[in-house]
């Protein structure tokens, strides 16, 4: 079987700006429910994992979140067909950078990389900081407000902690597209 070549698609200004502020809003609101992970990826990290604040919004084909409305909008710019899970982060600030393990979002059987293949990871940005998602090739790609990266689910890559702002904040989206969009 032939290896496609995974490419890292990134929109600035995503959202209008109207949009995107209620939605920043609404998640660094004082009252947003946030759950401590004692890790960042896995619980096989390298070295001390400094862990991070979660909230998650959908998982397992249901909505397990109030704040699930919130996000309809952003997920219809996204022409999401299919969705397999929703989560925002939260880093909070670190002295030196943590470079966490590289990961897929899902681990996929063989069998199955035909379907896994056509899904989408999504990372959006709520904050601009010295912050940034690196993939297996070197590539970086900084965290920029109002930004989405999207790249095949069965890409690898990590996350790089901030050391200039108090908090690194993104929404991690698994899906599938329309199939007219694919």
């Amino acid at each position: 079987m032939k290896k496609r070549k995974e490419k890292v698609k990134i929109q600035d200004n995503f959202l209008p700006t109207e949009e995107f502020i209620a939605l920043r809003d609404t998640i660094t609101e004082f009252e947003f429910p946030w759950h401590y992970s004692h890790y960042i990826v896995s619980e096989d990290e390298s070295g001390p994992s400094p862990g991070m604040l979660q909230h998650i919004i959908y998982m397992y084909n249901i909505p397990r979140s109030e704040y699930y409305h919130k996000l309809l909008y952003l997920m219809e710019q996204m022409e999401i067909y299919s969705l397999q899970r929703i989560i925002i982060n939260l880093n909070p600030r670190l002295q030196e950078p943590y470079f966490a393990n590289f990961h897929k979002d899902e681990d996929w059987e063989v069998t199955q990389e035909l379907i896994a293949a056509k899904h989408i990871t999504s990372i959006f940005y709520i904050n601009t900081n010295n912050g940034y998602t690196e993939f297996e090739d070197g590539t970086k790609i900084k965290s920029v407000a109002n930004r989405l990266i999207s790249f095949p689910l069965t890409t690898s890559h990590r996350t790089v902690t901030q050391t200039d702002t108090q908090t690194r904040i993104m929404i991690n989206l698994n899906y599938l597209k329309r199939p007219d969009k694919t």
